[in-house]
C-alpha cells in the first residue's frame, strides 16, 4: 500500500520551518522540507513557489496538527528577557536601526556607489518603535 505525501503547512521563514520539522521528528513523525534549497539559492522566489513546505504522510496529518496546536512551555526565567526601556514592552527584536539614525552611512554608500548600505543593528520595539542599544535590565 502506498502512502500519500501531503503538505502540512507552508512557511516563509526557513528557521521556523526547521523548528516545526524538529518538533514533528521529536514526536516520531517522519517528515521532510521541500523547496528550502530553491529559496536558499534565490530568496526572491519565495512568493512565487509558495514558501517552504513541510511534507508528511497523509496518515499522520491529524497527529501533526494536534502536535502543532500544543503550547510550548518556556522555562522559568526565560520569557521576556529583553524589554523596551521606553514602554517596558517585551515585543522587541534585533535588527537594522531606522534610516534616520544611519543617514551618514547611507550617504557615504551612495557617494561611493557601494552596495549594500551598512545599517547599524539595534534592538527595536514593535510597540513604540524605539531603537535602543542595551536591553533594559
Amino acid at each position: 500500500m502506498e502512502d500519500k505525501i501531503v503538505t502540512l503547512e507552508s512557511y516563509y521563514d526557513p528557521m521556523l520551518a526547521q523548528i516545526i520539522r524538529g518538533r514533528l521528528e521529536a514526536n516520531d513523525i517522519p517528515c521532510f522540507i521541500a523547496d528550502d534549497n530553491t529559496l536558499a539559492a534565490n530568496p526572491f522566489y519565495n512568493q512565487a513557489i509558495g514558501g517552504i513546505k513541510i511534507k508528511v504522510f497523509e496518515r499522520d496529518l491529524e497527529k501533526c496538527k494536534a502536535i502543532l496546536a500544543e503550547d510550548v512551555e518556556i522555562a522559568p526565567g526565560e520569557e521576556g528577557l529583553i524589554t523596551c526601556p521606553n514602554c517596558k514592552s517585551k515585543n522587541v527584536y534585533y535588527g537594522p536601526a531606522s534610516v534616520k539614525k544611519n543617514w551618514f552611512s547611507i550617504l557615504i554608500s551612495f557617494v561611493l556607489s557601494t552596495y549594500p548600505f551598512y545599517l547599524r543593528k539595534t534592538w527595536i520595539c514593535t510597540d513604540c518603535g524605539a531603537n535602543f542599544d542595551q536591553p533594559a535590565e
